[in-house]
């Protein structure tokens, strides 16, 4: 079997045919987290300002960097508002900020006001702006900003490749980023780290259309049902998300998400605990959308447990 393409041309020019960004602006990587450690080892800021709750390796990828890291907490699936209020006080020159759409782990998409206003206090304040839209695909392209990494020299998007098209043992990403700092990254990233199989897979599901609009459209209508199913349950919190999993709550005294999934493994279900989110506490928990026979599956589950 031959080496994989080094440069992963193949793979480029057809995530550029897929999401209209220029091949000079899109680098790929062994996961989004490799690239997000090999943006912040370029950008080297000297503060990095990060939602709470939000996915851990912003944090990681910053003290890694060196970077002093500044959480700015606010409550699950609440406006940015707050979120932007705390970062124009507390930015300084050579900052970067990090935000999700959708955020992880609540859902919340990034409203173009917002984002606006985020781009205007990165400016003023010379630093940059790294989007991660790890989940987009699953709520579609009208809701990306990826075409912003042409266009402004300090906007940086990340995105992961195996979560919409489940193959996260493959460990693939990309990033859509200004070519000046695409080149450098391409510089500090070890050769040949995205496998060939990795590589080859990925061409073709992003050419699958059928695949694409199928899946996008099975995950909302799913997710609509499954939001309606778990706020029926009084001792369950839904909190309002995009994508293919629901953060929820537990309201039930003396009893904790880690019970709770103790209780859930008879039924051959797990739920992702929440507790290890800066921010949230051991009653989150977030479920997966699923079929309906799944969902089905959970919901009865929830019914039995929680009437114990």
């Amino acid at each position: 079997m031959r080496y994989p393409d080094v440069k992963c041309r193949d793979l480029i020019k057809a995530l550029s045919e897929r999401y209209h960004v220029n091949e000079t602006n899109i680098v790929v990587g062994n996961g989004a987290t490799e690239l997000m450690y090999a943006i912040l080892r370029i950008i080297n800021p000297d503060l990095v300002l990060i939602p709470a709750p939000s996915f851990s390796e912003y944090r990681l990828s910053a003290e890694a960097a060196g970077a002093k890291v500044l959480s700015l907490m606010s409550e699950p699936a609440a406006s940015f508002k707050a979120f932007m209020e705390e970062v124009k006080n507390n930015i300084q020159q050579n900052s970067l900020i990090y935000v999700g759409n959708p955020n992880n782990p609540d859902g919340l998409l990034l409203d173009s006001r917002d984002l606006s206003d985020l781009i205007e206090i990165a400016d003023a304040a010379s630093s940059f702006l790294v989007i991660d839209e790890s989940f987009i695909d699953f709520v579609g392209d009208e809701y990306s900003y990826r075409n912003l990494s042409e266009t402004h020299s300090n906007v940086i998007i990340v995105t992961s490749l195996t979560k919409f098209y489940a193959v996260p043992g493959l460990r693939i990403g990309c990033a859509f980023l200004p070519q000046a700092i695409r080149d450098q990254v391409n510089q500090n990233l070890v050769p040949w780290n995205v496998n060939g199989l990795a590589q080859l897979y990925m061409v073709h599901a992003v050419k699958d259309n059928e695949y694409i609009e199928e899946s996008s459209s099975f995950c909302l209508m799913q997710r609509a049902k499954l939001v309606e199913r778990l706020k029926e349950f009084p001792e369950i919190k839904v909190y309002p998300g995009t994508v293919n999993f629901v953060l929820c709550e537990l309201l039930v005294k003396g009893m904790d998400a880690k019970a709770l999934q103790a209780k859930l493994i008879h039924y051959g279900i797990i739920i992702r605990k929440c507790g290890n989110y800066e921010g949230l506490d051991d009653s989150f928990f977030r479920v997966a959308v699923r079929s309906d026979i799944e969902n089905n599956k959970l919901i009865n589950a929830l019914h039995e447990v929680l009437a114990k």
